[in-house]
């Protein structure tokens, strides 16, 4: 007695309990098929047989539909070799597959079930400035986040110190440093009437002064008591570096100023003249004669630009005439 097909049949499908099982049956009846024709013939007579071609594949899980029924009848008739039950691993295999299936689909409800603020991005400030609500909801603070929109943080109690107020501060400082200077040298009581005594040298960074001079050199100073002899304290002066000098403003040029003016120029010293030191770059103002005959002279910058008092003898210097008035 032949052996019962692996297989169930229906009137309209064929179900294995494996592919490899529907594979070997469809073999078989292939090759039942091409050995016995007469008796295939022989079991329907009058009836022209169909050749006979194995069942098609209708579904991934080992369901498989005849091409015809007349297929299916001859592949019922002829002998099937019945295929071995299939291997315990088909089974185990099948079941992976189904929990992978489930865990696929699991993982897709849980993605789609995620916070939106797992993947996006968010304002950490705006989150700090949520509150709790009783309805579990998240209630923010409007002031606090539209701070956070326009710019960040409010900085209207910080002030930024510009390189021109530096600038200030730093002359403001040297000014004090100058002017405490001045008065532990008792100039003023001697007789210092310069007005600008605690401005800024050259060497300290230090602009002009309104005479067109370096504030604190000696020409400045002479040329300021050149004015106040004049008359002339307060601008506009009388004398500045274009009347008096125009042609250069070190003292080293003093002398050949005074030529091209026209301007008396003697070796004989006399009170409110200018003293001139030949190849020293430096003049003087002469304040007095003493009664030696010596020359007493106020000035400035023959030490660390600041007033100072000296006598010198008549020979060591020429002596320029005031400007006339």
């Amino acid at each position: 007695m032949a052996p019962a097909p692996a297989f169930v049949a229906s009137s309209d499908q064929v179900q294995y309990s494996s592919r490899r099982a529907a594979r070997e049956a469809a073999a078989g009846a292939s090759a039942a098929a091409a050995s016995a024709p007469a008796e295939s013939a022989a079991a329907v007579p009058g009836i022209p047989q169909a050749p006979v071609t194995a069942p098609a594949v209708a579904a991934p899980f080992g369901i498989f539909a005849p091409t015809s029924a007349a297929a299916s009848q001859s592949a019922a008739a002829a002998p099937v070799k019945a295929s071995a039950p299939a291997p315990h691993r088909h089974t185990i295999r099948k079941r992976f597959t189904v929990a992978g299936t489930m865990v696929l689909v699991g993982g897709l409800f849980a993605s789609l079930t995620l916070p939106a603020y797992a993947s996006a991005d968010y304002n950490a400030v705006a989150l700090d400035a949520a509150v709790p609500a009783e309805s579990q909801a998240l209630s923010l603070d409007v002031a606090q986040v539209d701070a956070v929109a326009a710019g960040g943080e409010a900085r209207d109690g910080y002030e930024a110190t510009s390189a021109a107020d530096l600038k200030r501060l730093y002359r403001d400082a040297v000014r004090q440093q100058n002017l405490a200077a001045y008065l532990a040298s008792g100039a003023k009581e001697m007789g210092d009437d310069y007005p600008w005594a605690a401005e800024l040298a050259d060497y300290q960074g230090g602009g002009l002064s309104p005479l067109n001079y370096f504030y604190r050199e000696c020409v400045d100073f002479v040329a300021w008591r050149l004015n106040r002899d004049a008359g002339s304290t307060s601008a506009p002066f009388k004398w500045v570096w274009s009347t008096l000098t125009p042609g250069a403003g070190s003292a080293r040029s003093w002398k050949s100023q005074w030529e091209k003016h026209g301007w008396p120029i003697s070796n004989t010293p006399a009170p409110g003249w200018v003293a001139w030191f030949p190849g020293a770059n430096h003049v003087a103002y002469v304040s007095g004669i003493l009664d030696d005959g010596s020359v007493a002279i106020e000035e400035y910058n023959w030490g660390p630009n600041i007033y100072n008092q000296r006598v010198i003898q008549p020979g060591d210097a020429i002596y320029l005439s005031p400007p006339p008035r």
